[in-house]
């Protein structure tokens, strides 16, 4: 997988030990002499600590980090063991970690080299709800030099004019792009990022600003600079990457009970990676139930959507639409008429788990289930991102992830932007599969 998408991974999978683990001590690993140094707030000890974390990835510092660090919030289920290996997978992907630069303004950025190549941008959120807890960390990677420079005042100007410009001409709400642009312009005549001195600094503050406005998760100011390559700018990694992952499929099993469980964290449009679905709902085909879980998934493609959602139905069944700034609408996703092997059983019970890390696509797949009464929905209130986006060039240095299209669900003629998908049944996430285990028993044995 992409370091960006690896990484993200990762940090979704975050948890904290139970209350009766004890932390453990761990001596320092070797730091490189003139690293920048850490402010002493708890968001710069959690960033100096992931940084030794993935310079030294023992399970004993990835436990140690956890349980200091991770918030509850952001408990995700995933066994302690898959996480210690995603660190070390990122160790290998990247290498040793440089520190080259560390700025705070609402939070820590952390900006860093690493031996195998990438430069990195790392943004530390801590959490509102749990004072000295890690929400997630926001991570850039992209090829050596595509780190972040020291910010010149006409680079600063130009930049901020440019996303304004592109906030106006594109933003899936005109009247908010409008007031965006407005806020950000009166900000920058007003003096108020004159004292910002780095580049990712300056993109972070724009995106927050933006975001106080409409609260759009998708929204985003970013460094990428213009002759790299272009999946620096993109979200998804390539089709070798992907293959490596098995596009998404985590785990596909039946479970005690004739239950189906599927596990995929992301959406992938390929043809193989299709094959891979098939064959997971083909072996599901003879479960008496079937448990989706998304707790990780944040998006992708809406054709793959499409495509899994359409072995629930045996008829052609409206899912979503997508609508663009003029409020038209310029796609229609339907089921397909016919999907590879055997389906489940017809109207069989099916569940999906959620959580609040389900994000864009993970939360259309949830919310069109729900809303077509196939699914009940078993966790936490997911995320809260519906508007599809595209990267905008502001300049040489900067582009802008502009959401340029909603989704529209033809029942409720809305969808789940800034409010996130409800599930049926709230249970926190870590114990979403066991109560929906309980929940297909009990179908089950109603429908005999």
């Amino acid at each position: 997988m992409s370091a960006r998408l690896l990484a993200l991974a990762l940090i979704a999978g975050l948890a904290a030990a139970p209350a009766s683990a004890r932390p453990v001590r761990i001596a320092p690993a070797e730091v490189t002499a003139a690293e920048p140094t850490f402010p002493s707030t708890p968001a710069g000890k959690c960033a100096k600590d992931f940084i030794t974390m993935i310079n030294d990835p023992t399970p004993e510092r990835v436990k140690a980090f956890e349980t200091t660090w991770a918030s509850k919030t952001r408990l995700s289920g995933i066994p302690i063991d898959e996480r210690i290996t995603r660190v070390k997978g990122l160790q290998e992907d990247w290498g040793k970690v440089k520190v080259t630069d560390v700025s705070a303004i609402n939070t820590v950025i952390v900006e860093a080299t690493t031996s195998n190549g990438h430069s990195l941008e790392m943004t530390f959120n801590m959490s509102s709800s749990e004072p000295g807890k890690l929400d997630g960390i926001e991570i850039q990677a992209s090829s050596e030099g595509g780190q972040s420079h020291p910010l010149h005042a006409e680079l600063r100007d130009q930049t901020v004019k440019g996303v304004a410009d592109a906030l106006r001409k594109n933003y899936v709400f005109p009247d908010k792009g409008a007031k965006m642009a407005d806020t950000i312009l009166a900000k920058l005549k007003a003096g108020d990022y004159n004292d910002i001195e780095s580049e990712s600094a300056l993109a972070k503050q724009l995106t927050d600003d933006c975001r106080e406005i409409t609260h759009d998760k998708h929204l985003g100011i970013r460094v990428s600079p213009e002759d790299k390559s272009a999946s620096h700018e993109g979200m998804m990694p390539s089709r070798d990457e992907m293959r490596r992952e098995n596009y998404g499929f985590k785990k596909v099993e039946v479970l005690p009970g004739n239950i189906g469980y599927i596990r995929f964290d992301v959406f992938v449009e390929d043809d193989q990676a299709n094959k891979v679905a098939s064959a997971a709902m083909n072996f599901l085909s003879n479960c008496d139930s079937i448990i989706f879980d998304v707790r990780s998934n944040g998006g992708g493609s809406p054709e793959m959507i499409r495509y899994i959602t359409s072995y629930l139905f045996e008829t052609k069944t409206h899912l979503n639409d997508m609508v663009d700034r003029d409020g038209k609408i310029v796609e229609e996703f339907w089921t397909l008429p016919e999907v590879p092997g055997a389906r489940p059983k017809a109207n069989i019970p099916v569940f999906v788990l959620t959580s609040s890390r389900t994000f864009s696509g993970a939360e259309e797949f949830s919310y069109n289930l729900k809303n077509l009464k196939r699914a009940t929905l078993v966790g936490e209130t997911t995320g809260g991102g519906a508007h599809p986006v595209r990267g905008d060039r502001v300049n040489e240095r900067f582009i802008v992830r502009v959401p340029f299209m909603r989704a529209q669900n033809p029942i409720t003629k809305t969808n789940w932007e800034g409010t996130g998908v409800e599930p049926d049944v709230k249970t926190a996430s870590n114990d979403a599969l066991d109560k929906a285990i309980e929940l297909a028993k009990a179908a089950t044995k109603t429908k005999k």
